[in-house]
């Protein structure tokens, strides 16, 4: 099986590598072949070795790692060009590398080169000669483990494959009982703690907001979102004339089509970068990394990628706040967690305008939820860490 596997793998490798390397190379960056054939040599120093794939395991993993490298080296190897050079200004301290290709030779060889002591893989990283190579030589841990129910069937159809993978983790720590009950069908080696998101989204920026009257805050917007997010706020400023509507593009590069949404309907706006103190009717969030510590200052919240067919954002951010969340019907992509914060009051759904209208007029009404999320996440992270721990002390 591993020998047809590398054989597949290096074929296709093989007929993608001129594709991959013009594409990246267009978009400005390398496919840092040196470091994915693992043709350097550095210094052992027996990190704790975290792999993610890209810039959002990279965030999800941010309490384990600032907790381990308190007292170890880190290593970490992320798969996206861009999840590298993000990784190495979040985490300075760390040795960053782009992780090799998946051949168990050049997997050997990077284990040889850096001596890591354990290697903790984030999320759905499911490489087969990356954990099976790896768990010969030290402990194997898959944090916040995630299977959805179409990768489900999709493993089951290949069970004499992924068994030998999910069989090599040392533990694998799942975020919810339901993708524990998956994980089971290929091991008995999983915990359930809870989603680590809970714990990464606690580390907002403290950032200073000074606005006068209730204040409607939609994060994370896609077309055609901003538009109908204006048309319900002109509504309800006849309910509550003192609301003001931040808005948080998800993708700057659209502001200037936000702005003209915003003077379309008559409103007048105002940028983050030009005032902390607005009063304008509309204020646009034209800052990155700052959305997270303006939901503090909100009365109603909404989530984009929501009515707009993307799948949703991250939630979390704004419901340890204590804030109740308004979401459209597309939330595919986190419907886990919505499906969960749902039944204790904390997300509410809107298929459509007037039920948006609605549930932000509920929400403005009573814009806090009921449950301490902050023991919450203490008590997820509390789990994390003494799961992993007690894997390593076993393994010495």
């Amino acid at each position: 099986m591993k020998i047809i596997y590398s054989l597949l793998y290096s074929l296709i490798l093989f007929l993608s590598l001129p594709f991959l390397y013009m594409v990246l190379r267009k978009k400005g960056y390398s496919l840092d072949l040196e470091e994915r054939f693992v043709l350097y040599r550095s210094k052992k120093n027996s990190p704790i070795w975290f792999h993610c794939a890209s810039v959002g395991e990279l965030n999800v993993a941010q309490p384990l790692i600032e907790y381990f490298q308190k007292e170890n080296n880190i290593l970490i190897t992320v798969f996206s060009p861009r999840g590298k050079e993000y990784a190495q200004k979040k985490y300075p301290s760390a040795a960053v590398k782009a992780v090799p290709f998946d051949l168990s030779f050049l997997v050997s060889r990077f284990i040889k080169i850096h001596s890591p002591k354990a290697l903790i893989v984030v999320e759905g990283e499911q490489w087969f000669n990356l954990i099976t190579e790896s768990s010969q030589h030290m402990p194997v841990v898959s944090v916040n483990a995630r299977i959805s129910p179409d990768s489900f069937r999709w493993y089951r159809k290949l069970s004499f494959f992924y068994k030998k993978i999910f069989e090599s983790y040392s533990l694998i720590i799942a975020r919810s009982e339901k993708d524990s009950q998956y994980i089971k069908h290929f091991t008995d080696r999983v915990v359930v703690c809870g989603d680590l998101k809970f714990v990464s989204s606690k580390n907002r920026k403290d950032v200073e907001l000074k606005i006068k009257g209730r204040v409607l805050l939609a994060g994370s917007t896609h077309v055609p979102e901003e538009e109908v997010l204006v048309e319900v706020f002109k509504e309800l400023r006849k309910k509550y004339p003192d609301l003001k509507l931040v808005i948080a593009p998800r993708h700057l590069e659209r502001l200037n089509d936000v702005k003209e949404t915003v003077s379309r309907y008559g409103l007048k706006y105002s940028l983050r970068t030009q005032t902390r103190q607005p009063d304008s009717d509309v204020y646009l969030v034209d800052t990155l990394g700052e959305l997270s510590g303006l939901y503090r200052y909100a009365d109603a919240v909404f989530i984009g990628g929501t009515i707009a067919d993307i799948g949703g954002h991250n939630i979390l951010e704004a419901v340890l706040e204590n804030k109740k969340v308004v979401i459209g019907k597309n939330y595919h992509k986190i419907k886990e967690t919505v499906e969960e914060l749902k039944k204790e009051g904390a997300v509410l759904v809107a298929e459509n305008k007037t039920q948006l209208k609605k549930a932000l007029e509920e929400v403005l009404k009573n814009p806090y939820t009921e449950i301490n999320f902050e023991n919450r996440a203490e008590n997820i992270f509390n789990c994390y860490i003494n799961s992993i721990q007690s894997v390593l002390k076993q393994e010495r």
